[in-house]
């Protein structure tokens, strides 16, 4: 069982940030795909910057536009369909009575336990929901973590097995290489020392390494490369090092583990390191005159020609792509321009646009300010239901109007034949013959001496007392009941009913209304062995 909550926590936050971030995808690529040459190379790079704050920080402002709240809206309605399909008929609880041997509720909600009504049913049912989802969702997470590992594991091996190569290639101590390697430095504004290593472990010129810098050479192109090839080479590796790529690159081989069963998130990173490499290019062509960036294009194309066959190292960055990036990288080249600022803006605009739209989260619709963005009538019937559960239930405490019945002994000076000295007892039967006319006049909530009825309370004798509940009770016993005062009293004391009868007894039977009348909730506890939710 994968139990760790710090784990339970980081695949929940991938698996929501992956399904956010492949949103994020199709959104880029449709504008990609509407400004594709009205935009320079660099924005088409930096906007994927989107996708790496979005799946790299958990927390970011809500937004009415955000483009979750699609998302957030279909999830709301899926589960409001749920709760009700769950709640069924018991959406409108009273309470009735059964026969004489006690007090029940009519259509008893067995479901509410622990005193929690609606919300214990439907906690209850979430539990056995998890129990049967619980181990499913542990493989899921056995599985991610497994190819998390396998594939942080490959990607550590050859990294360690590049750097230990490496080492024991040698060096370039050309006199010639390192001085154009540092007048390229001197027109990238860059002081860091580099080393020029040449090696097999790499089929192009390729840059490594994120505190100590080192420039891989392919040994077999070293020999074939013409005049000033190395500078326009130098000056693509070292753009890469100027806007910090080798970092980015190793930033997206870390999330592309994380997110390792999401091919989406794999494409998008593919199409930001070919819009790196264009935007490098465009870097370079900023730096040279004019008259040479036609021989940049044919420095790439040679390369592309001496090299079988291009191979990416994760945590490398280097200077050619695959053969249909090369001609939109050629293209590009040929046609280069500097952005005009009117151009600068517009593209400005639209990053922020979709930064709003794709970079802030749904508004939470569980916070209570927020509810004028859901159903108010969905959530105002299972606030409704939820009160009218935990009243049937007798769970909480209720006021309102009603009448209080005052049923006592009968007086121990009684003359009347055949009555004992001490007089007659109130007994069970009374209380229950009572409480019958009261909710047939309508009572919504019942009290004995303060004792709640429910569905399995209990009036039986008990000696000279009689138990509510399991409570022994003395005389008098004072019954609350709330409902339509009016109604209950006519009921009560209609000709011929039993409280005249009972008055002419001799007994006590006193009733008075009260406008706002209290009864507390059941303070017992409701353990149900035997009954349970049917499905």
């Amino acid at each position: 069982m994968v139990n760790l909550p710090v784990i339970s926590s980081l695949f929940d936050w991938i698996m929501l940030s992956s399904l956010m971030g492949t949103i994020l995808i199709c959104l880029i690529l449709s504008v990609k795909f509407v400004f594709k040459h009205k935009l320079g190379a660099n924005w088409h790079y930096y906007i994927w910057f989107l996708l790496l704050l979005r799946l790299i920080i958990p927390f970011t402002p809500q937004s009415p536009v955000s483009i979750y709240n699609l998302l957030n809206q279909n999830s709301q309605n899926m589960h409001s369909d749920n709760i009700y399909d769950y709640l069924g008929e018991a959406k409108h609880p009273a309470i009735g009575i059964t026969d004489a041997t006690g007090i029940s509720a009519r259509d008893a909600d067995y479901r509410i336990q622990n005193n929690q009504g609606v919300a214990g049913s439907l906690n209850e049912y979430r539990k056995s929901v998890d129990m049967k989802d619980s181990d499913r969702r542990n493989i899921f997470i056995i599985i991610w973590l497994a190819g998390v590992f396998a594939l942080a594991t490959y990607t550590l091996i050859i990294n360690l097995k590049l750097l230990y190569k490496i080492k024991s290639e040698p060096i370039i101590n050309n006199s010639s290489i390192i001085a154009e390697l540092e007048e390229c430095k001197s027109s990238m504004n860059i002081s860091k020392r580099f080393a020029i290593v040449t090696t097999r472990q790499v089929s192009s010129p390729a840059l490594f390494g994120l505190i100590n810098p080192i420039l891989l050479l392919p040994d077999s192109m070293v020999k074939s490369l013409g005049a000033g090839d190395f500078n326009y080479i130098a000056l693509h590796e070292l753009a890469h090092w100027k806007r910090k790529d080798v970092l980015i690159n190793w930033i997206t081989v870390i999330l592309q583990i994380l997110h390792w069963f999401n091919p989406v998130i794999w494409y998008g990173f593919y199409r930001m390191r070919h819009d790196c490499e264009l935007s490098c290019d465009a870097l370079v062509l900023s730096r040279l005159a004019p008259e040479k960036h036609k021989e940049y294009g044919h420095t790439i194309i040679r390369l592309l020609e001496m090299t079988i066959k291009t191979q990416w190292i994760p945590g490398t960055t280097g200077i050619l792509t695959r053969k249909p990036h090369i001609m939109r990288r050629v293209s590009m080249i040929a046609n280069y321009k500097k952005e005009s600022h009117n151009l600068t803006l517009a593209a400005l605009v639209i990053f922020i646009v979709m930064g709003v739209l794709g970079c802030t989260n749904a508004q939470d619709s569980k916070n209570p300010d927020a509810r004028a963005n859901i159903d108010e009538s969905t959530y105002n019937q299972l606030l409704g239901d939820l009160k009218n559960n935990q009243i049937a239930a007798g769970t909480a405490d209720v006021e309102g109007p009603g009448i209080i019945v005052n049923l006592s002994d009968q007086a121990a000076d009684n003359t009347t034949k055949g009555i004992p000295e001490h007089g007659l007892l109130v007994h069970d039967t009374d209380i229950l013959l009572t409480v019958n006319e009261l909710i047939k006049a309508g009572a919504e909530a019942i009290s004995i001496n303060d004792e709640r009825l429910i569905a399995s309370s209990e009036i039986e004798c008990s000696g000279d007392k009689i138990r509510i509940n399991g409570t022994p009770c003395n005389n008098p016993y004072v019954i609350k009941a709330i409902g339509n005062s009016e109604k209950m009293l006519e009921t009560l004391e209609s000709k011929g009913g039993y409280i005249e009868f009972f008055r002419k007894l001799g007994f006590g039977a006193n009733i008075e209304k009260s406008d706002n009348l209290f009864i507390a909730k059941y303070s017992g506890e409701l353990n149900f062995k035997y009954a349970r939710v049917k499905n």
